[in-house]
């Protein structure tokens, strides 16, 4: 009885999981025909269908860097259709796909049904065309500097917990200050590429980017801030919302752990 509940446990989340990515998979094959792009997701969720039936919480990483990376490079010839729906996650990693789809010689979107923020908001500037639910949301791009000593925070309030405190600092503060600056530097840098020749070809474009940049990465707003289409659109963001449903028709393939919302439909 032991072996068998213990194969169970195993077989049946992996069985279900292999049935829904074959959904997922003829579903994007659908959305590919319809749209004329070639289609990948990027989905960090916590699903209910894992190995053991465990949930198991996602971000952007440096594996998922190395896959998106490989089929931008196997698709060069097409334009491109990238799916997002992510609360973040490494700075170096979002990064590298986002130049990575900034470069890509044909036309590329990004699709967002529901939220992308932080390292997914820089993904999403890489875009020839970002395209978000009226609804959906992206965020601040601020980095965010720490360990699991100190505790993680936004690098301007490091920077204004040094110039407050001064000479009364700690030694740990004074180099969270500095790291911060230079990643403040580093993610301005990257803004600024990434959005070069989406703003400025109008009068006062550099004005307009710099004001852009500055709202998304000075610590303005706090991280978790979301920023909806319209208002993703006042702070100067070119945002579509002509959101097509069939995306919203391929989210329903991931079956969230709670179920609190229920509806009849």
């Amino acid at each position: 009885m032991f072996v068998f509940l213990f194969l169970y446990a195993i077989i049946y989340p992996q069985s279900r999981l292999k049935k829904v990515r074959m959904q997922r998979i003829a579903r994007m094959k659908a959305m590919e025909k319809h749209h004329g792009y070639k289609v990948l997701t990027m989905i960090h969720r916590r699903e209910a269908i894992s190995f053991f039936g465990l949930p198991a919480y996602q971000y952007i990483d440096e594996e998922d860097a190395e896959q998106v990376l490989r089929w931008i490079r196997r698709y060069r010839d097409y334009p491109l259709e990238l799916i997002l729906h992510t609360p973040g996650g490494q700075l170096h990693a979002s990064i590298q796909i986002a130049r990575a789809l900034r470069n890509h010689p044909e036309k590329t979107r990004v699709l967002i049904p529901h939220y992308s923020m932080s390292g997914g908001t820089i993904i999403a500037l890489a875009a020839d065309e970002i395209v978000m639910d009226k609804d959906a949301v992206i965020g601040p791009i601020d980095p965010q500097i720490g360990d699991l000593i100190r505790g993680v925070f936004p690098a301007p309030s490091w920077i204004y917990a040094a110039e407050i405190k001064k000479e009364d600092a700690e030694d740990s503060t004074l180099v969270m200050s500095d790291v911060s600056r230079k990643a403040l530097n580093l993610t301005r840098t990257v803004a600024r590429e990434l959005l070069d020749g989406k703003i400025q070809n109008e009068p006062g474009g550099q004005e307009r980017l710099d004001n852009v940049v500055e709202k998304l990465v000075s610590g303005e707003m706090i991280h978790s801030t979301p920023l909806s289409a319209r208002e993703a659109k006042e702070i100067g963001l070119s945002v579509n919302t002509d959101f097509p449903e069939d995306v919203h028709d391929f989210m329903k393939l991931f079956r969230p752990v709670k179920k609190n919302v229920e509806y009849v439909g």
